[in-house]
């Protein structure tokens, strides 16, 4: 019988292992592994996110393009534990796989499994327009978005000052306004702004999604990116609307 899920940290440790506490990130949270699933009614990509955790690395769960896994009851995302960013990664690839085989989900063999390009070295390539010169920084956050009102929901890869990238398989029009809902740290915060640029499908790796502008964003945004600006760069390139 598997064991449960750790109140405190998410995680299945059991007695094996002493809990290593809320796991809170403490650096970049990255895009690894990746697969394409056929469910029972319609095709899916489960994928993993990886970050710094204080003595630990953590992975967690997403399935594409911004659901996280949840513990039942949903009291919080399912996370794994590892001494290495790998360890932790193959404990969540090992955990979507027995989730497949459970449930009798074909994992799509012949597809690219393993996507290992972080989005830390998702350059721009092509001449992608950037909207600022302001340091990007690496954070997973779910948004909600839309032309008139956010309705669909995405997932940042990246933010900076002045935009974000938004990770989608449905990406506005570039040059349409769009509307926005952040969640950050516990708040719901309004942004607005423009598509810069957009891609529709995955190349090489890198997302399909959207660059934003934004417009005149609030005060609790800008003091959050403040704090990022005080830690080590993520991509000294800059560009919150890169990816």
């Amino acid at each position: 019988m598997p064991a449960s899920f750790c109140p405190v940290c998410q995680t299945q440790h059991g007695s094996k292992r002493r809990c290593p506490g809320e796991l809170l990130a403490t650096g970049p949270e990255r895009h690894g592994w990746r697969v394409r699933v056929r469910t029972s009614s319609r095709d899916e990509v489960y994928g993993v996110l990886v970050a710094e955790a204080g003595e630990f690395w953590r992975a967690r769960i997403l399935t594409y393009p911004g659901m996280l896994w949840s513990v039942p009851g949903g009291r919080g995302t399912i996370k794994f534990a590892g001494d290495t960013a790998a360890e932790a990664e193959s404990q969540a690839i090992e955990f979507i796989r027995e989730h497949c085989r459970v449930r009798g989900y074909v994992v799509d063999e012949g597809a690219p499994e393993v996507e290992s390009v972080p989005v830390a070295s998702e350059r721009r390539r092509g001449g992608r327009p950037r909207a600022t010169g302001d340091p990007r920084h690496l954070r997973s956050l779910v948004v909600r978005f839309g032309a008139a009102k956010p309705d669909r929901v995405g997932m940042t890869a990246d933010l900076s000052a002045g935009g974000l990238f938004v990770i989608t398989d449905r990406p506005l029009d570039e040059g349409q306004p769009v509307k926005m809902l952040l969640e950050l740290e516990g708040f719901t915060v309004p942004l607005a702004g423009k598509v810069a640029w957009m891609r529709r499908r995955a190349v090489q790796g890198r997302p399909a999604g959207m660059g934003i502008q934004l417009k005149n964003p609030p005060n609790l945004y800008g003091r959050y990116v403040r704090t990022l600006d005080e830690e080590v760069p993520d991509d000294e390139t800059g560009g919150g609307t890169g990816s």
